[in-house]
């Protein structure tokens, strides 16, 4: 029996060695890698959060705009600045939900490197749509007064 344990421990510690090509430094770059993508995923999600937490107002907005612009035009009053500010407030609503429609969240089939040019992309995207949500936002509540 002890003839047998030598040569198995023996293919074992071979087995243990090969098993692996990358070296630790491999294996740290492809961590960072992941710990990278992981973070800009984070990123552009909290924009995403933020500027959805900013969906009802828009459509609380642009309900409030169209009142006006609806009374104004029946009075045959100028309701050029409201018509604006509903355009606004409609092409941040449709951006927001583009942006998420195109969004791939999975990235299956791109490599880290991909995946992370992928996401800096995105979080640029995102951060526009935002400040443009924002900037709606803004204009329709100076223009309605409200704060």
């Amino acid at each position: 029996m002890y003839k047998y344990i030598l040569p198995v421990a023996l293919l074992i510690s071979l087995a243990a060695c090969q098993g692996s090509n990358k070296g630790p430094a491999q294996d740290d770059t492809a961590i960072k890698d992941s710990l990278a993508v992981d973070s800009l995923s984070g990123v552009v999600m909290n924009i995403h959060d933020e500027g959805m937490a900013k969906m009802m107002v828009i459509r609380r907005l642009k309900t409030r705009v169209t009142e006006v612009t609806d009374s104004l035009q029946k009075k045959k009053a100028n309701a050029d600045t409201y018509t604006a500010a509903g355009v606004l407030l409609d092409s941040a609503n449709n951006a927001m939900n583009t942006w998420m429609h195109a969004y791939d969240m999975q990235m299956q089939g791109k490599s880290m490197a991909e995946k992370k040019a992928y996401l800096e992309a995105e979080e640029k995207k995102i951060s526009e749509v935002k400040t443009l949500m924002l900037k709606s936002i803004q204009d329709a509540k100076g223009l309605l007064k409200e704060e």
